[in-house]
């Protein structure tokens, strides 16, 4: 092999690739197209590849997007790292932000958002990866700011660049959702941010970046997995050493209703609601579905519908002397069961006390892991 020194202009190359590594660069392409915009082509991919191997060291975003490949996987394996206490690399760092991106971003039918504390969290995590940028980054902090819904000036040259004004709005932001005078709206961009500011930002110290974001890994792992959830539609369950034993736990009564709690063989909880004065016993069979029917007992009122993923509801003033009758119905049965608001105000305690059992807490703690916060 000779090597010949070359001036340093740029230089085309032509090379044949095989399927399988085409593959990969397709993958690769898709994963580091830049979300500001900007397409990516295959020869920029593998010029990135080239480059990484002359650095001696493989790209972060390639390993992110072999991660990519089997995401149910990679979150799993995060998961046992972060309950090891070990450092996790850039790339999952990426991969798991990508998900916290969907959970931010796309909605589950009516199901809640995000908590605002949960938005806090990953703005505070995006200010812990910018304080590790190795440039100025004046035209990422331009990318944030109008995600957030913060005007900038037309012109935002390095030059005129101003580090303090990310920090200064994003700590407008959050003073807003702590005091509840931000809406979720305001910064539902939140995750894109993140996982953009993990892919792009000049960060090379991986351990610091391990210490500027572990403080909220538990908060982003739950994001993720309800990510995963959204977008998988499986939960991220961890395989377990010996199989579950199907139980039935204690039930609990209020007025007419009766709620009896089981775990299934799988490790997945249900529940079954006895309407004793109708001779009806409904299933609950899900975490997700449990999920969705706890908020929109909480959340339904007068004249209100619910469309969600698993029911449909609605609070109609049909009722005797103009009171409303609640009514619900699963979408995959399309069995419809009305109640009164007396009622339905009953069965709204019931299911608060039962799901407050230390029991079932725990188990919604475990599932939440799994499923996300849905």
């Amino acid at each position: 092999m000779s090597i010949t020194r070359c001036k340093s202009q740029q230089q085309t190359l032509s090379i044949r690739v095989s399927d399988s590594l085409r593959e990969f660069l397709e993958l690769a392409r898709e994963f580091i197209t830049d979300g500001r915009g900007e397409a990516v082509s295959i020869s920029d991919v593998a010029k990135l590849l080239l480059e990484s191997a002359r650095q001696d060291r493989l790209d972060f975003r390639l390993e992110a997007a072999e991660l990519q490949q089997s995401p149910t996987a990679s979150l799993l394996h995060i998961r046992r790292k972060w309950e090891q206490q070990q450092a996790l690399s850039r790339a999952e760092w990426v991969l798991l932000a990508q998900y916290v991106q969907v959970a931010c971003e796309e909605g589950s039918g009516n199901t809640k958002s995000p908590s605002p504390d949960s938005f806090i969290a990953v703005l505070e995590a995006l200010l812990a990866v910018r304080t590790l940028r190795t440039d100025r980054g004046g035209g990422l902090d331009r990318f944030y700011l109008g995600n957030l819904g913060v005007p900038v000036a037309t012109v935002f040259s390095e030059r005129q660049f101003d580090p303090e004004l990310l920090p200064t709005a994003i700590d407008d932001l959050i003073k807003g959702l702590r005091q509840g005078e931000t809406s979720l709206n305001s910064v539902v961009f939140a995750g894109r941010n993140l996982y953009v500011a993990l892919r792009d930002e000049t960060v090379n110290d991986v351990v610091a970046l391990n210490r500027g974001l572990t403080t909220y890994l538990e908060i982003l792992f739950r994001l993720a997995a309800r990510g995963h959830w959204i977008r998988e539609r499986r939960p991220l369950r961890m395989p377990r050493e010996l199989p579950a034993v199907a139980q039935v736990l204690e039930s609990s009564s209020t007025g007419p209703f009766q709620v009896t709690a089981s775990v299934g063989d799988g490790g997945d909880l249900a529940l079954l609601l006895a309407m004793r004065d109708r001779g009806v016993g409904y299933p609950l069979g899900s975490y997700p579905e449990i999920r969705e029917f706890e908020v929109i007992l909480r959340q339904l009122d007068r004249g209100q519908t619910w469309n969600g993923v698993h029911f449909y509801a609605t609070a109609e003033a049909t009722g005797t002397e103009g009171q409303p009758l609640f009514l619900f119905c699963r979408r995959t049965d399309s069995v419809r069961i009305t109640f009164s608001e007396t009622e339905w105000r009953c069965l709204n305690e019931l299911f608060r006390q039962t799901l407050a059992q230390p029991e079932l807490r725990a188990m919604l703690d475990r599932l939440s892991l799994e499923y996300g916060d849905i």
